[in-house]
């Protein structure tokens, strides 16, 4: 729970949410274009489904437009499409980040702890402190 709490900050705090919502709204407006425009897409899901095939640029074949509306739709979606790609992706780096950053600062205070309570300690765990700090220093 922790970690998906975590990733949704990273979302809102670098405004990828809003990319992405952005991308879904114009992914909804091209597909009603493009099942106005398109004579072979007879539903809104059968445009859906194209534009999906468009924004993976999987390109299935199931269905091509034909018409000037249906192009620019078409390429409307792939670019959203390319942005979004590449801004989640930014976005997922920059989460396991995050969490490399909070385990090391976990770490860190458990050691600070065990620092401060440096006379408390068994022989076991000043020798595990002793070889902590000869592997900072390499």
């Amino acid at each position: 729970m922790h970690k998906l709490r975590l990733l949704w900050i990273v979302f809102k705090r670098s405004g990828a949410w809003m990319a992405i919502a952005i991308f879904v709204g114009s992914v909804l407006l091209c597909g009603l274009m493009v099942q106005i425009a398109e004579p072979e897409i007879d539903s809104y899901g059968d445009a859906l489904w194209f534009l999906w095939a468009v924004a993976t640029t999987v390109g299935l074949g199931d269905y091509t437009a034909v018409t000037t509306v249906g192009r620019v739709a078409s390429v409307i979606c792939s670019l959203f499409a390319v942005v979004c790609t590449s801004i989640s992706t930014a976005v997922i780096v920059d989460f396991f980040n995050e969490e490399r950053h909070h385990q090391r600062n976990e770490a860190l205070s458990e050691f600070l702890d065990k620092l401060e309570h440096l006379p408390d300690l068994s022989e076991d765990e000043l020798r595990d402190i002793s070889k902590r700090v000869r592997k900072l220093r390499r």
